[in-house]
């Protein structure tokens, strides 16, 4: 009895200590990466198969948003420089006529002022149309693809501050397109 309790106890030992299925080894960071992504591919290969997998939704690179010109963001960035360049008829010493001004604004693809222009009489040469560009030129929107966009804005320097873009907000582009 005492032999057949010795068989099993030496079996049973033998057998927990035998052969596992884990690796001998750590892992390399190469090997977890490729697990990984062995995982992934699987995952998406299911999601294809059961008609689940939509490539519109695996997610919105940063890429995929700065597709378009944002009229809304653009609009709302001239505003508040129009808002900003309104002041500065009170700002400078120098004598200016009271009136409006226009200016068109080009946007380079990166967001920001490619180049600012002001009608006269508060020509880039007078203090009043510095102190208006420099307020314009800070005007940073999102970045996009496509061509640049020209926005033209009317500012008011008269002190009534009623500033608006020039025949609504759009671009010289949606203006053609009319």
């Amino acid at each position: 009895m005492q032999r057949v309790a010795l068989s099993v106890l030496v079996l049973g030992l033998l057998s927990a200590c035998g052969p596992s299925m884990e690796a001998d080894h750590v892992k390399t960071p190469d090997e977890l990466i490729a697990e990984q992504e062995q995982a992934g591919a699987e995952q998406m290969q299911k999601q294809r198969n059961s008609g689940d997998y939509d490539s519109t939704s695996a997610g919105e690179t940063d890429e995929d948003k700065r597709r378009g010109w944002d009229a809304k963001q653009g609009e709302l960035e001239m505003s508040r420089a129009a808002n900003s360049a309104e002041s500065c008829p009170e700002s400078v010493t120098e004598k200016s006529p009271k009136g409006k001004a226009t200016v068109a604004v080009t946007f380079g693809n990166d967001g920001h002022v490619k180049s600012a222009t002001i009608t006269d009489p508060y020509g880039e040469d007078t203090a009043v149309g510095k102190c208006v560009l420099r307020a314009i030129k800070a005007v940073i929107v999102p970045a996009y693809q496509g061509a640049e966009q020209t926005v033209n804005w009317e500012i008011d320097l008269t002190g009534a501050k009623k500033s608006a873009p020039v025949g609504g907000f759009q671009t010289e582009e949606d203006a053609k397109k009319k």
